[in-house]
């Protein structure tokens, strides 16, 4: 059980809600949930207009509503412990005391089912989960605009109910003096009066439901004058859209308790048919029968647009009046219940539009929103009229094919079809704010239902699986699901979870693998990741690295290996035999608003040589926010750390940034070294970095060096530093560490 938003006893908070401590003419709303992240919002996107109440459960809300208190609306959650909303709406209208307070039902459920049950239980309406706060703020200010003009034609009613009651006595009593006379005409005018100038529609109809007077206002709202209208039935303004049954309830609660309220269907004279708010009571004479009838109307035709509208935004998305993720998968389950019914199959797929944050980035949100508004429209014209486009968030799309009888086969070939026609109509060229955009997409797409058990999510998440394999694979390309996908995903999933415990469990292990001269002298060394999984063993960072990336946990990752190896370095420091180290550090640490001073913080607390540090960075970080880029290189070089292009040669490479940045050092990819010894234009190409390097002043590493023929090809390079199997396996960082400050002392000592 959640609990209640300011973490005050139920009991404390209601009374010290009570009606006196309240602003004056603030309505009440009673909040029932038993999540406190959903209280936490309501009560945000209330308290400005309203008095808030909260009950963390069906129980306490009850008892809320036993002490006294009588809120204007009430929020209940369906799904909550012990007592659910549906038990506790059923309490509520059971109660004399309780029925008029209107319902509504916050739910994740969106099945016709659920909503109908809820209906048939006295609620009025339902907010679907996720919870929006504009949608939230329009269904409660609907409803309450409507319990409002309920309880003033109700007001109203009764003040023509007693009014009429006076007039039937004074014009019964003959007996009256010239003084009773003069105030009985009075009374009669006052009467008329209001009458005439209430705002809502009057109709007074006789015992036997003939239309005896009607003001102003009614001839406002229907069209028809007073004198149509009198002698007519006082139902004759019905539409036919209610059954018989309807208008037979009516007259029994009103000749069984006097009075009836509610919303109905009613036709003007111009044959328009309009919804009303209408409150009808029975006026008794001294001998308590029934002598009048008295409706009191409004035309809420204003308020059921504003309805219609919050309805249609619930399940549309406002951008491009498309279908939500909500309606999508309402339909995705009437679909999967046909196939299941009728052993046929059809196909969900989604669509992510190909570098669509660049358009978004480079001409802004408003032409990002018309491209988007025209991709909808183009996707929707492939597809027949009852298939469903939907969007699902940003420039993400879904796509649901209506089950026919086809068999797997041609289901398949029908999907890749229509998907092959959907990146053909985004293929031509759109024009939009004064600019032409050429759109490529990636389509996922899985034929279901795969298995009895598949939900509606399970296929939206198989489509997404697969358009997340087509975007991986380059884009621009058809991907169908395969079970494989799904296994992929989930051992990605669990790979990332199990690698944050790592991080926070300390079970990676940080290895050096050193870095010589031409002479074969250790000048440094190059820091790597091992993780030792409890259960698997050694997971290499091929298989790590990428989940990282993907997952956003290259930052923890990289951050505790920048921690390890300037321990690393401060160990050798202080045993006077320093030596450099280089991290690599993914492109995303830049995005960080903290990256320059985490490093400074590093520096300081490890309390090392800054010149012993460097930094490895890919020419990826290049095609980023170039300015940014440097400023934030140029921050951390003035410390004293130092750069190195990584894998230099298989990138971005350009003189231009390179002459911009702090670069101390150039990393040639091993893929140039390995068939430089034999291969003419591979030792050009190692020639000529090492010439753009020696123009720079800056120094260089070759990585792959595992042969005598790569090592002495190398030598004819001078200054060249070399990295790789031949002079060194990666070796646990400690133990490596270690051993250079033994060899450093063993040195020493033989030089005394």
């Amino acid at each position: 059980m959640g609990e209640t938003s300011s973490s005050i006893p139920l009991a404390a908070k209601a009374a010290a809600d009570t009606p006196s401590a309240r602003k004056a003419l603030r309505p009440l709303v009673l909040l029932v949930d038993d999540e406190s992240s959903n209280l936490h919002l309501l009560i945000e996107a209330l308290r400005s207009d309203y008095e808030v109440a909260v009950a963390n459960s069906g129980q306490a809300a009850l008892q809320f509503l036993g002490s006294g208190e009588k809120p204007s609306i009430i929020l209940l959650d369906i799904m909550m412990p012990e007592m659910d909303g549906y038990e506790v709406c059923h309490r509520l209208k059971s109660n004399p005391e309780t029925r008029s307070i209107p319902v509504i039902f916050i739910t994740a459920l969106t099945d016709v089912a659920s909503e109908e049950h809820g209906f048939e239980l006295g609620a009025v309406d339902y907010i679907h989960k996720p919870l929006k706060v504009a949608l939230v703020r329009a269904r409660v200010r609907t409803h309450m605009t409507i319990r409002g003009m309920l309880d003033q034609l109700f007001n109203t009613n009764t003040e023509l109910n007693e009014k009429i009651t006076g007039l039937d006595r004074t014009n019964r009593a003959l007996d009256q003096t010239a003084s009773e006379q003069q105030f009985a005409r009075s009374r009669q005018e006052l009467f008329a009066r209001i009458f005439a100038s209430t705002a809502e529609g009057i109709i007074v109809a006789n015992a036997e439901g003939q239309v005896e007077a009607v003001n102003r206002a009614f001839v406002r709202i229907t069209g028809y004058t007073s004198e149509e209208a009198i002698n007519q039935n006082h139902y004759f303004l019905k539409s036919g859209l209610h059954a018989a049954d309807f208008y037979r309830e009516i007259s029994k609660r009103l000749h069984d308790s006097g009075h009836w309220s509610g919303e109905m269907l009613n036709r003007r004279k111009g044959g328009e048919i309009y919804p009303e708010l209408r409150t009808i009571s029975a006026v008794y004479d001294d001998e308590g029968r029934i002598s009048h009838f008295v409706s009191v109307f409004s035309d809420i035709s204003g308020i059921k647009q504003t309805q219609e509208r919050i309805d249609f935004l619930t399940w549309h998305d406002s951008l491009t009046q498309l279908p939500n993720r909500m309606l999508y998968l309402d339909r995705l389950d009437i679909a999967l219940r046909s196939c299941r019914s009728s052993t046929t199959h059809t196909a969900a797929m989604v669509l992510d539009i190909d570098g669509f944050k660049a358009i978004n980035d480079a001409q802004g949100l408003q032409t990002g929103d018309s491209v988007l508004c025209e991709v909808g429209r183009r996707i929707a014209t492939v597809l027949r009229s009852d298939d469903t486009v939907a969007r699902l968030a940003a420039d993400e799309f879904a796509i649901l094919l209506f089950p026919r009888q086809q068999s797997l086969a041609d289901v398949t070939s029908h999907a890749l079809l229509i998907a092959e026609a959907i990146r053909s109509a985004l293929a031509h060229a759109l024009e939009c704010g004064g600019q032409t955009f050429l759109l490529t997409c990636s389509i996922g797409i899985h034929v279901f239902p795969a298995n009895t058990d598949e939900t509606p999510l399970q296929v939206l998440q198989s489509a997404d699986t697969a358009r997340h394999r087509a975007m991986l694979d380059g884009g621009n390309r058809v991907v169908f699901f395969e079970e494989s996908m799904a296994r992929h995903a989930r051992q990605h999933f669990e790979l990332a979870q199990a690698l944050q415990t790592a991080i926070e469990q300390n079970q990676l292990s940080l290895y050096l693998q050193p870095q010589v001269n031409g002479s074969g002298v250790v000048v440094g060394a190059e820091a790597l990741v091992r993780w030792e999984h409890p259960l698997r063993g050694l997971i290499l960072p091929a298989e790590f690295i990428p989940v990282a990336e993907e997952s956003r946990l290259i930052v923890a990752l990289d951050r505790w290996m920048l921690r390890r190896t300037c321990e690393l370095i401060g160990e050798m420091q202080r045993n006077a035999c320093p030596l450099r180290i280089s991290v690599n550090i993914s492109p995303r640490h830049f995005i960080e608003a903290d990256f320059v001073d985490d490093i400074r913080r590093l520096l300081e607390s490890s309390a090392i040589n800054p010149s012993l540090l460097m930094l490895e960075v890919t020419e990826t970080l290049m095609i980023r926010n170039m300015d940014d880029v440097v400023a934030k290189m140029k921050a951390i070089s003035a410390m004293g750390v130092c750069f190195s292009i990584d894998d230099f040669g298989t990138g971005y490479s350009s003189l231009a940034y390179l002459k911009r940045l702090p670069i101390h050092e150039l990393k040639i990819d091993q893929s140039f070294i390995r068939d430089a010894p034999a291969d003419a234009n591979d030792a050009l190409l190692v020639e000529m970095i090492q010439s753009i390097a020696t123009i720079l002043n800056i120094e260089t590493v070759a990585e792959g060096v595992e042969t005598r023929e790569h090592s002495e090809f190398l030598t004819r390079f001078p200054g060249l530093i070399q990295q790789g199997y031949l002079h060194g396996r990666p070796q646990p960082g400690t133990a490596w560490v270690q051993s250079r400050v033994e060899q450093s002392r063993t040195s020493s000592h033989a030089g005394h």
